[in-house]
């Protein structure tokens, strides 16, 4: 079933088909403004995501001519989660925008490490965000070397600010997470009801 770039919302997922050699993902994460007869909205339309040429924000229209099909996944009732105040797609949001400027892409980080151990949320990868948000919180520098999966999952880890309590957190070692680690995570829990496989994305 196909969903229209204009049918996305914050926080939403995208993986490139399973069958391509080398898959990609991203999140949208930006939003853009339109004239619609009701008035001016903001439609949520452009994902951010890491690449080799850096972290970019490209609009949705233009991942919908990706070969082979790009999936599009949600969490259920994402949309009516708040926290702090503060709906949970926008927290995410805003957090990968920060993460976008406090990070740089690693080819290296893609090709060899993220094969070298389970993509389980360990005590590894507890230990890395724990470091990650004390650095913020005591306003010292960060710059993450990510890749495009790791991208996504701190996406959501940072906007629950590390609580692997919390709702939409995405219990993943994001270091070890590759697009394809993230896909198998978002199918099973697509069976378990708590995301969903919206279809591919189309214009």
């Amino acid at each position: 079933m196909p969903i229209g770039a204009k049918f996305l919302q914050l926080g939403d997922i995208l993986i490139t088909a399973a069958d391509n050699t080398v898959s990609h993902c991203g999140i949208v994460a930006g939003t853009t403004t339109i004239n619609a007869a009701s008035g001016k909205i903001d439609r949520a339309d452009m994902v951010c995501h890491a690449t080799s040429k850096g972290i970019k924000t490209d609009a949705a229209a233009e991942w919908a001519n990706r070969p082979g099909g790009v999936g599009v996944f949600r969490m259920r009732g994402l949309n009516h989660i708040s926290s702090g105040g503060k709906p949970a797609t926008k927290r995410i949001a805003e957090a990968a925008t920060f993460l976008a400027s406090h990070c740089h892409y690693s080819p290296g980080r893609a090709v060899f490490k993220s094969w070298l151990t389970s993509s389980e949320y360990g005590s590894g990868a507890q230990g890395r965000l724990k470091k990650y948000l004390a650095k913020i919180a005591s306003g010292q520098p960060l710059d993450i070397a990510v890749y495009c999966s790791e991208f996504v999952v701190l996406s959501y880890q940072f906007a629950a600010n590390g609580d692997s309590h919390a709702a939409y957190f995405i219990d993943l070692d994001a270091k070890h997470t590759l697009p394809k680690d993230l896909r198998t995570w978002l199918l099973q829990r697509a069976r378990g009801g708590s995301w969903q496989v919206l279809g591919n994305l189309v214009p």
